[in-house]
């Protein structure tokens, strides 16, 4: 008890750069968004951690390739620090810890475990600039402690309506558990900033009138064959295609986070 409330005093200052990143659907590009972001803060000589909360087929480890992954059940029984967890992915310029495709450890583990690992983390964050914990689009309540260390929670959506059901849904439910924090939705493949904008209006009128709560536009993503390539070849979008519209508008996206808007 005594340690989670001087982990508590220490982060009420630090916990600004904590983002979670979430969405109410499978299949909108949030791990691909998350991965895409620390890469662009990366390339900016920022410090940034990626930390993978959605332990399922399609994650970090398995869209970029990456081998250096640990099993979460070692972190959740104490066996392994999360020190010593951290793999320096030098092709995006930012720090992982990962698990194995598929591994699902977040559904089986204590929530108290959780708690004890969303507090290191927590307290590991202090030497990151920006930490952001991709958390998986459905999980129980052992993802919550780590919504509740972050001061900034990002939702993706795009314009299918099915989408932004389940982005209003996810919002609803994300009040419920970090009603102190700030929400921002990023739109993701607009066909045009129009159509972006529009989509964010729609949500953002049902949730003031019946979630109550305000949504930052923090930017909008326009279709771009461009990413699906690079996600194809399990490469990111900056290294392999720079001057592409997708990453102008992630570009766009960073300044918005490096200006704390």
């Amino acid at each position: 008890m005594e340690r989670s409330i001087q982990i508590e005093k220490q982060n009420k200052s630090s916990q600004n750069h904590i983002y979670a990143v979430c969405s109410g659907a499978k299949a909108v590009g949030k791990t691909w968004l998350t991965a895409t972001v620390c890469h662009n803060l990366g390339l900016l000589k920022k410090k940034v951690l990626f930390f993978d909360a959605d332990c399922g087929i399609e994650n970090i480890s398995r869209q970029l390739d990456i081998k250096q992954c640990i099993a979460y059940n070692r972190l959740f029984n104490g066996s392994q620090t999360l020190n010593n967890s951290v793999f320096h992915f030098e092709t995006g310029k930012f720090d992982v810890v990962c698990s194995f495709p598929g591994e699902d450890r977040f559904d089986d583990a204590p929530l108290g475990r959780a708690q004890l690992l969303a507090g290191d983390l927590a307290y590991f964050s202090k030497s990151y600039d920006y930490v952001f914990i991709d958390c998986a689009d459905e999980a129980g309540k052992t993802i919550n402690p780590f919504f509740n260390i972050c001061r900034n929670i990002i939702v993706l959506a795009d314009a299918d309506p099915s989408s932004v059901t389940a982005a209003y849904h996810k919002l609803e439910t994300l009040k419920k558990i970090a009603a102190e924090t700030r929400f921002h939705i990023i739109i993701n493949r607009a066909i045009s900033f129009e159509e972006g904008v529009q989509t964010y209006k729609t949500l953002l009128k049902a949730a003031e009138e019946y979630i109550k709560i305000n949504l930052n536009l923090l930017g909008i993503i326009r279709q771009d064959s461009r990413i699906r390539e690079a996600v194809i070849n399990r490469s990111l979008l900056l290294n392999r295609y720079p001057a592409c519209e997708g990453a102008e508008d992630i570009r766009n996206i960073v300044d918005r986070i490096s200006q704390g808007e």
